[in-house]
């Protein structure tokens, strides 16, 4: 048997009503024909097993289908499963609810992870979608790198969210699984600083993907102070697990994701959740909240704890 160049692992649970165009959007890739697609069925309750089971039919040898009879793996474990039957050289990622938006884009980044042996992983921009003509008025259009951005290192990999899961190539050998990562809430940061330890993370400057924004998702539902918490978790791991050098790196950049978050929290008027992001905020890192932004913090402060019907002298 012929092994893959790429192994496509797909996420799935309950998405039933969207995982025929994710599988589709794999189909159609111009390299589909050194491709393997495994698809982690994980214990959904509505149709997603017929859809991927049809799938697998219809492409005998290039689609495979993992399933559980003893119950939801969760996503961690779902995601092992699947990185352990990997043949391929390089592997991509794309949840059932998501779908790639340029069919070139699996031969563009095998291309260049072939041309630059030195780069761990590479990745493009995601678009936004909720479902409406035009993309939430809270979130940006697009998630990416800058523009001008050709590669980023571990350290640039820290202060910002690069690359949505769904716009990534990795090189198989560069996939890590560490004890650590299966008590965090998430895959793709941990996975993609685990990978920049092997090599940078190569930019294309084009959008390939797109993260669908619904009800059923696991991320969006969340409020702003939930999010928060799981941030935290996640950075404070990172501080203890990573090379030492980088924990202010990682304080001042989880310092920044609260700030987000405790602007979205006054935004819905959620002042309690306000006033606890705040105290987390200024714990990751003090330096950078009450030294060098002492008058932005304060005034975060009042929004947060004075009442909105009092006026201030």
């Amino acid at each position: 048997m012929i092994e893959p160049l790429v192994s496509v692992l797909m996420l799935t649970r309950n998405h039933g009503a969207f995982l025929q165009q994710a599988i589709d959007s794999v189909i159609t890739q111009t390299l589909f024909d050194r491709c393997e697609l495994l698809i982690g069925e994980d214990c959904s309750t509505d149709q997603t097993a017929a859809v991927a089971w049809a799938a697998a039919a219809e492409h005998p040898g290039k689609i495979w289908v993992f399933e559980n009879a003893g119950g939801a793996l969760g996503f961690h474990r779902n995601f092992e499963r699947l990185s352990l039957a990997a043949r391929g050289t390089f592997v991509a990622f794309l949840e059932g609810d998501d779908w790639w938006s340029d069919v070139s884009k699996l031969e563009r980044q095998v291309q260049l992870l072939q041309r630059q042996p030195e780069l761990a992983f590479c990745g493009g921009r995601t678009r936004i979608w909720d479902g409406s003509e035009t993309s939430s008025e809270t979130m940006p259009k697009e998630i990416g790198p800058a523009g001008d951005s050709r590669s980023l290192t571990f350290a640039d990999l820290i202060h910002s969210y690069s690359f949505h899961f769904s716009a990534v190539l990795m090189r198989r050998a560069a996939l890590e699984l560490p004890a650590w990562i299966y008590g965090q809430y998430c895959l793709d940061r941990p996975l993609y600083l685990l990978a920049a330890c092997h090599g940078n993370a190569g930019v294309i400057d084009r959008c390939m993907s797109v993260y669908r924004l619904h009800s059923g998702g696991v991320w969006s539902p969340l409020g702003p102070l939930a999010r928060a918490r799981r941030s935290q978790q996640l950075f404070t791991t990172f501080t203890v697990v990573f090379d030492r050098r980088y924990r202010r790196c990682f304080r001042r950049s989880l310092s920044a994701i609260l700030w987000s978050y405790l602007a979205e929290a006054l935004r819905l008027g959620e002042r309690h959740q306000a006033a606890l992001i705040l105290v987390m905020a200024v714990r990751a890192s003090p330096w950078q909240r009450l030294w060098r932004q002492p008058r932005l913090t304060a005034a975060a402060l009042v929004r947060a704890l004075v009442p909105v019907d009092v006026v201030l002298p």
